[in-house]
């Protein structure tokens, strides 16, 4: 089947596939306007305001997240200006990205979907496994929880054909999808995803995290060169273990997993967790896909 899918020449070569992308320009373009400001020291809360205003959807959906039980805040926000000043740069770089994401996919069936559910899903369980720690890690670990996924989302749009033969071996062969994936396009998501946001300018770390947050399959050396940042660190084992557990809960696949061994996961060590938080973290996260899913879509 593999072969088959080669001889039609629907495979692109990564390169062609990540030029092709960044020529389409798939994050709009307040989202990638924001999260350049948020990245300038001299940009105030008016100028960011001013620019997000601009479109009336995105602002609508910040909004409606901003005053979700997501963030939990005592009192009601009206104003793009006022989330901004109660919630920080950064927390909005992470709603702009929220609010704009899912149109990264060009046509949405039942796979982009199950797509785009894991990729809410992982945000909001990363989010909730980063409590603990300093706010930079929450705001990584979610962005990168919705973005992890962007290169399955790339490969799809521009090679659904071969993207429908990974489908297959996922669900008919029980393959995992990075497994399935190089088999047919001879390349994985987290090499895409992470080429696909250096050429839209997103910070550095979110690069990171979209490649490497399948961190327990990495090399030594590279979890050893990762280790030096201990934020960025954090933000990928909330990342790893968020999509790991949405994986076993079966949200953004079509049945659950329960026999995933979570507890050998390289994050679930850098966590420090053990069995009951586990537990706890399990119950929670699938309590608040359901609850906080609907303020995404």
């Amino acid at each position: 089947m593999a072969e088959a899918v080669k001889d039609s020449n629907v495979v692109l070569s990564i390169e062609d596939l990540v030029k092709k992308t960044g020529d389409l320009e798939m994050m709009p373009q307040v989202a990638r306007k924001v999260i350049e400001m948020v990245s300038d020291v001299n940009a105030d809360a008016g100028q960011l305001a001013d620019v997000i205003e601009k479109d009336a959807n995105i602002t609508a959906r910040i909004l409606k997240i901003a005053n979700s039980a997501f963030y939990g805040l005592r009192r009601e926000v009206k104003t793009v200006q006022q989330a901004i000043v109660i919630l920080g740069f950064k927390s909005l770089r992470s709603m702009v990205v929220a609010a704009s994401s899912k149109a990264l996919h060009k046509r949405f069936g039942i796979t982009e979907q199950l797509m785009w559910d894991h990729s809410i899903g992982t945000a909001i369980t990363a989010k909730m496994l980063a409590s603990s720690f300093p706010a930079t890690v929450g705001d990584l670990a979610f962005v990168g929880g919705l973005l992890h996924n962007v290169g399955k989302s790339v490969m799809n749009n521009e090679c659904p054909q071969a993207y429908a033969e990974v489908m297959k071996l996922v669900y008919n062969d029980n393959q995992h999808p990075l497994d399935a994936e190089i088999q047919i396009f001879k390349y994985g998501h987290p090499e895409v995803g992470s080429k696909i946001t250096e050429k839209w300018g997103l910070p550095v770390e979110l690069g990171k995290i979209i490649r490497y947050y399948l961190l327990t399959s990495l090399t030594d050396s590279d979890k050893e060169s990762l280790s030096f940042d201990k934020n960025l660190q954090a933000s990928l084992a909330c990342v790893e273990l968020a999509s790991q557990m949405c994986r076993s809960l079966g949200i953004g696949f079509r049945e659950k997993n329960p026999n995933l061994e979570l507890q050998s996961l390289e994050s679930f060590r850098i966590l420090k967790a053990d069995t009951n938080m586990l537990d706890h973290w399990m119950k929670k996260g699938e309590e608040s896909f359901k609850k906080e899913r609907a303020i995404f879509n």
